[in-house]
Order: structure tokens, then sequence, then C-alpha cells
């Protein structure tokens, strides 16, 4: 008598057949730059997104107007300080997350919330901590050299990043229910656009040539339309 028939029975899955077949290789995601810069599920309309930026533009322009007058200098002369980085780069992604919030649907709410901390954090607190590091330098005889400042300052902006990563999680996520957001080295060249503030600091010579501290608005205005647009 002939054995039943196995309707499900597939060569190709069946355990008879697989030692014939060489393993799955693992597809290897290519590596595209603009995944670690856009943290986006979803596209936004192009009138969405020219209201962020408007937002964010508001929200750099505002902190520039009072120091404008504190300063008693023109508006896009002004000196770039620690705390004047922390104004401007506070304004331009509370005005960029408050337009996403707007524009946007509320099941992302969330994550503009969470990325404007990333944002914030990751423009403030390398620059916070570049100073204590060229203040040493100066303080050592044969530590005091634009050499030495340099390779100080790159150092502290990744340490920088990394534990403005490691902050923005705990503040996030204080209960840890979620994966942490990983610092990778491929984020933080994605990112590296906010290091122009420690540059300033700093006081590097190409940051002078470059006339940095006129680029800062935007580089600011920049990060708080990536955080608003973010989903």
């Amino acid at each position: 008598m002939l054995a039943p028939v196995n309707q499900k029975f597939n060569i190709y899955t069946s355990d008879e057949f697989t030692e014939f077949y060489p393993p799955k290789k693992k597809i290897k995601r290519k590596f595209d730059i603009t995944t670690y810069r856009y943290h986006q599920k979803e596209d936004l309309s192009v009138n969405s997104k020219l209201k962020i930026g408007f937002g964010a533009a508001l929200g750099t322009i505002i902190p520039m107007f009072f120091l404008a007058k504190h300063q008693n200098k023109n508006m896009f002369k002004l000196h770039f300080g620690l705390k004047e980085m922390v104004l401007v780069s506070l304004g331009s992604i509370a005005g960029g997350v408050g337009a996403g919030l707007a524009v946007d649907k509320k099941e992302h709410a969330k994550q503009k919330l969470n990325e404007g901390v990333f944002q914030f954090l990751n423009a403030s607190l390398p620059p916070l901590l570049v100073m204590p590091a060229i203040k040493g330098c100066e303080k050592v005889k044969t530590l005091n050299n634009m050499t030495t400042k340099a390779i100080a300052t790159v150092g502290v902006l990744f340490g920088g990043m990394k534990i403005a990563a490691t902050l923005s999680n705990v503040i996030n996520d204080p209960k840890d229910l979620e994966p942490d957001r990983k610092l990778t080295f491929k984020d933080a060249l994605a990112n590296i656009d906010d290091a122009l503030g420690i540059f300033v600091l700093a006081k590097m010579p190409f940051a002078k040539y470059l006339h940095a501290e006129k680029l800062l608005p935007a580089i600011y205005a920049w990060c708080g339309y990536r955080a608003g647009e973010s989903n």
C-alpha cells in the first residue's frame, strides 16, 4: 500500500532536503548617512516641513534678538560664548519641536520630544565640557599648543556626544522600558555639524577663517528642524 501523500510537503523547506541548500546569507544593510540624520518612519508633506522650518528659524531669531540688545550689536554679528550657544540652540529646538507637534500626528509627539532632548544635549553638552579641557591644556606647558588643544577638542567632541546620548536616554526613558538610542561612530559623523560651536569656543584658527560664529545660528536652526520632523 502506498503511503498517504503529504500535501504540505515542500522539498525546499523539508528537513530531508535542507542539507542540499546553503544557508541564506544575511543581507548587510547599506550605510546611508541620512538614516542616522533623520529619524523618520513616515515622510512629511512639503507644507509640514516648511512650517517646521519656519518654527525652528523663529526659535533661533528670538533669542538672537535679545542677545543683540544685551551685547549692543547687530543680530548677525553676535559674540557666541557658552551662554549664547545654549540659549540659541534651546530656542531653535523648542521652535522646531513646537511646530512639529502642531503639524504632525499626535502619536509622533513623544519621538519629537525625545529627539529634541537629544539634539539639545548634543548641541550644548560638548561645548560645556570643552572649556575645562582647553583650560587644562593651557595650565601645562608641554600641552599648551594648538596640536594638543585640537586633539583634546576632538576627544571632548566625541566623548561629549556619547555622554549626551546616555543622558538623553535616562531623561527620555527613566524606567528603561525601551531600547536605548545608541550613539555609534556613524551617528557622530551624521551629527558633526553640532561640533562647530566647540571649535568656536576652542578658538581654532580655521573656525575664524570659516566665520563659524556667523554659521552657528543656521546650524542650530537645522538641529531644531531635524528634531521637529522626527517621527
